[in-house]
């Protein structure tokens, strides 16, 4: 064996110095470990060099025609390589068929640093290192050895005069069995996703299809999951790889939303740095939520969520209701506290980005932070508290189920200022709350949340942040803690499209057709069914019926108006009175839910009724409640983006229908392919730039430049991660405590001075008994 690698090396050195190579340099260097040199069967150079014609290899196309299987070294002699990449392709190839894996070894280069011989060997060559898989104490079973030694190898040197790449030693002994096909095809050096496989794999996670059922669709198109070419795992590798080529977080972020901007020239985000470089605050809008706020920001809720991203920062969404009572978002925002300072600054974002434009009226959760910055900012919006949150800070603090029905009913019924001053006190009086504090400050505020103070504050039906709940429940079908942030916008934007998708269906439904008409009154309630949306219609609808329950007693003129008293059938009791001025054709109601709700009430459509009106006046008809809510803002700013363009989406349509087409006829060669790939790479790098998509470093809406230095944001712990906490406000754990030595950093199971203990006694043990045997023995042999 030793002449043999000598004879093998001097044909090595020969060939170098034949091809005009004296002047190399032996740089080897190994991505694996270096395999040794010995060549029983290998291709020799007079064998090569007596051969009268090449096999020219150059596309993966000869490499497939040919059967590989069983293919003797000694026939693979007239086969040269258009490039290392060919050669290399050739091996593995071969490998899969007769069932190994192939490992790049050996390289040799020229002083040029030019790469002259490379040598490819068995995925089973050399020896694992010994790195404490032996380890008694070892938590984790070792992986199964692979390695065995194996000899088998393959080398190709390039020829100056051709610069083609030939065979110069091909070695085919193995000393360990071949894998069946199978098999052989679950080798990691068998398994690629294809860049095919990626793009619709990076598809299907942008529409929110996980990886595992990426995984079966594409089972399901090849036929089963054997036929695949990769595992589940390398999905999932595939994925974590992408992740870590982003390098920056934050700077991906501020990138995905400039893009979005150019699309949308009312796209707006700003963002803020910290002391360190990292991402503190994030605030974006796009147009079309700038354009629902115009129509529908009279009323606006925020509310922050938590666990919707990887740092675990809190999550801010103003949102309100639309025509269809339904939630609309204006405005999403990511911060890293939820302190005062916080959500002034996220504050005064959203009032530029809604060009000064502060709501009427704003609910919250009642946090006290949320409360100060409104009435810094919004110094002229009613605030209101949630009802929900207050039922339930009345349970924790008072704890009586009495006391909470009471309660629930002084803030939700609708009491005059007096009534409601005798209900508060019977209450406290018969729970004796008197000196209860949280009661008393409860009273200070009862302008945010009794219903007897807020009435007449328009509130487009809000009485808690159910609404902000129930959209935080949405936004769990799309959002994630394990995204990143830019994971995170692309979710958030296609959870987005999905709810204004559901607008568009509520639109259609409105003007599809005409509601069946059921009351008494069919010409108001016709007239209604063409004004509103069908939502709100049903609603109008039951205040309409419940008119019929309504008669007017009695009148009197005053000088500007006269005021009706309205009560209910047979029930003089509670009186309304309700309010006409004719010059204005305006009404009034002493309910006020016309003013808190934006429709009549039936007292007001009682009065109606008795005067023989047959439809609504325009003061009683909302426009923010009508089919045309946006008709009127679309016509005046020609720069909204719409929710979809027509002509986009058919010139999107023959496009993708041309190029199936296409793709179909050029995969069939493999020329054509790589030619009308390079061609596409080259016309999407021009419609890039052209679009303005590539990263030139220029300057953002949000103020600054993209070769900032940018850090991602820190993991922060917020009132709303009770399980996640990081490190520096995680409570420091006792130490370990060995219950053998009583010292501190280990435990029995790690403790030397247990094991040198338990080692001395198996010694002794093992002398001891081997005493007795050596005694029994020398009294067997007296006997």
């Amino acid at each position: 064996m030793e002449n043999n690698d000598e004879e093998h090396m001097q044909m090595d050195e020969s060939v170098a110095s034949m091809e005009g190579l004296e002047d190399l340099s032996v740089g080897v260097s190994s991505d694996e470990a270096p395999c040794d040199t010995t060549n029983d069967d290998a291709i020799s150079v007079e064998a090569r060099e007596g051969t009268d014609f090449f096999l020219n290899i150059d596309s993966m196309e000869d490499i497939l025609s040919m059967n590989l299987k069983g293919l003797s070294p000694h026939e693979t002699r007239k086969f040269q390589f258009s490039s290392l990449e060919m050669a290399y392709e050739f091996y593995n190839q071969y490998a899969r068929m007769n069932g190994f894996a192939v490992r790049k070894s050996k390289i040799l280069r020229s002083k040029k640093g030019e790469i002259l011989q490379r040598t490819f060997v068995c995925h089973r060559q050399g020896f694992r290192e010994d790195r404490g898989l032996t380890t008694e104490n070892r938590k984790r079973e070792p992986k199964p050895e692979t390695r065995s030694g194996c000899e088998a190898k393959f080398r190709v040197h390039v020829d100056i005069l051709s610069h083609r790449w030939q065979i110069t030693v091909f070695t085919d002994q193995h000393n360990h069995d071949l894998l069946d096909e199978k098999y052989c095809r679950m080798l990691p050096a068998h398994r690629r996703m294809k860049e095919s496989d990626t793009v619709q794999m990076n598809d299907m996670l942008k529409g929110g299809i996980g990886p595992s059922q990426f995984y079966a669709s594409m089972a399901n198109q090849a036929g089963g999951y054997e036929k695949i070419g990769f595992r589940r795992k390398d999905v999932y590798n595939q994925i974590g790889k992408q992740r870590r080529l982003k390098h920056c977080d934050g700077k991906n972020a501020l990138r995905y939303l400039r893009g979005l901007a150019s699309d949308d020239p009312m796209m707006f985000y700003r963002h803020t740095v910290d002391g360190e470089g990292r991402l503190e605050h994030l605030f974006w809008c796009d147009g079309i939520s700038q354009m629902d706020y115009q129509v529908y920001g009279d009323v606006l809720a925020f509310d922050a969520t938590y666990g919707r991203n990887k740092y675990h920062c809190p999550l801010v969404v103003f949102s309100g209701v639309n025509n269809h009572n339904n939630n609309v978002i204006f405005a999403g925002a990511i911060v890293s506290n939820e302190k005062e300072e916080t959500y002034v600054w996220v504050l005064e974002q959203f009032l530029e980005a809604m060009l000064g434009k502060s709501p009427v009226s704003v609910i919250t959760d009642g946090d006290l932070a949320m409360k100060n910055a409104i009435k810094r900012v919004f110094p002229n919006a009613y605030h209101r508290l949630c009802a929900w949150h207050l039922i339930r800070n009345a349970t924790s603090n008072i704890g009586v189920p009495e006391f909470v029905g009471q309660f629930r009913k002084c803030m939700l019924r609708d009491y005059d200022l007096g009534e409601f001053r005798r209900k508060w006190t019977e209450m406290v009086d018969t729970f004796r709350l008197h000196e209860n504090k949280w009661v008393a400050e409860l009273y200070a505020k009862r302008k945010m949340w009794a219903t007897a103070h807020i009435r007449g504050n328009f509130f487009a039906g809000f009485r808690t942040t159910s609404r902000c709940e129930g959209l935080h429940s949405e936004f769990g079908k799309f959002l994630h803690s394990r995204y990143n942030l830019s994971d995170f916008l692309l979710h958030f934007h296609r959870c987005l499209n999905y709810m204004r998708y559901k607008e568009v269906e509520a639109d259609f439904a409105s003007n599809y057709g005409y509601p069946v008409l059921q009351t008494r009154f069919q010409s108001m309630e016709h007239c209604a069914g063409k004004l509103f949306t069908r939502e709100i219609f049903f609603i109008f609808r039951d205040f309409l019926a419940r008119s019929a329950e309504m008669v007017v007693t009695a009148s009197y003129q005053t000088f500007t108006c006269t005021i009706y008293t309205v009560c209910k059938y047979q029930a003089s009791k509670r009186e309304w009175n309700v309010s006409f001025y004719p010059d204005d054709d305006v009404f009034k109601c002493s309910c006020k839910r016309m003013e808190s709700f934006g429709l009549p009430c039936e007292h007001i459509i009682a009065l109606l009724i008795f005067l023989d009106v047959a439809e609504l006046p325009n003061t009683l008809v909302a426009t923010r409640w009508t089919k045309n809510a946006k008709e009127a803002i679309c016509s005046t700013n020609k720069n909204l983006p719409k929710y979809w363009d027509s002509h986009k989406s058919s010139r999107y349509s023959a496009l993708m229908f041309r190029y199936m087409r296409l793709s179909k006829l050029v995969s069939e060669s493999g020329d054509d392919f790589n030619s009308h790939m390079e061609q596409a790479a080259a016309d999407i790098h021009k419609m890039e730039t052209k679009r303005g998509l590539h990263d030139d470093g220029g300057a953002t809406n949000s103020g600054q430049t993209d070769h900032e230095i940018l850090r991602d944001p820190a993991p922060v712990r917020s009132k709303g991660c009770a399980g996640v906490s990081s490190s520096s406000t995680r409570k420091k754990r006792k130490p370990t405590q060995c219950t053998a030595c009583k010292e501190y950093g280990h435990n029995k199971t790690t403790c030397e001075i247990r094991r040198h203990r338990a080692n001395k006694t198996n010694s002794a043990d093992a002398d001891r008994h081997n005493n007795e045997f050596s005694d029994d023995s020398l009294h067997n042999d007296l006997d």
